[in-house]
């Protein structure tokens, strides 16, 4: 395999992580339709990368952390823009970036201790869902549903915290903390 090809899912996420810049300025101009298509396409990258880098094992202590990070950046980024807008609730994004703060200490900690911090089925449905919901505001769906949606999100978002600290209990129980 040549070494352009093992490192396409790093180079797609160093892409998503480069088109947060992109779409904060395509938001902050009011130029909405381009930047919905600019999320779109990192979502699309995220997606990609994540099955390329399983299928053919390319999975990279860089990829495992700095994928999360884009995904989280794109995201807070959108919502702090739709909210500045108001698109969506002014409250959310900071609900979600306690949410994510919270986890980013908390994994820090963690790594360092040699616990598995790695994504759960609960944490990637949250994300999922907020990608709908951030698509519905960009599509217009009325504000109520779009409120409601993302209200559905914060509830999967408190959930995911709950049990990432549940499985972190679990750990220490069966490991001693060096």
């Amino acid at each position: 395999m040549s070494m352009i090809v093992r490192h396409i899912p790093n180079i797609l996420t160093v892409l998503r992580m480069a088109a947060v810049p992109v779409f904060y300025v395509l938001m902050r101009d009011n130029l909405i339709t381009a930047a919905t298509w600019v999320f779109l396409l990192a979502e699309f990258t995220d997606v990609l990368d994540g099955i390329i880098a399983r299928k053919f094992n390319l999975i990279t202590p860089f990829g495992k952390i700095a994928d999360p990070v884009a995904d989280k950046l794109m995201q807070l980024t959108a919502l702090f823009m739709l909210s500045r807008k108001d698109m969506i609730p002014r409250i959310i994004p900071f609900l979600v970036l306690f949410k994510e703060l919270f986890l980013l200490i908390s994994g820090l900690y963690l790594i360092r201790k040699k616990f598995d911090m790695s994504s759960k089925w609960f944490g990637k449905l949250t994300s999922v869902l907020f990608f709908i919901a951030i698509m519905m505001a960009f599509l217009g769906v009325p504000r109520e549903i779009t409120d409601v949606m993302l209200w559905i999100c914060v509830g999967m978002a408190v959930f995911a915290s709950i049990m990432y600290a549940r499985n972190y209990f679990k750990q220490v129980g069966k490991k001693p903390l060096s």
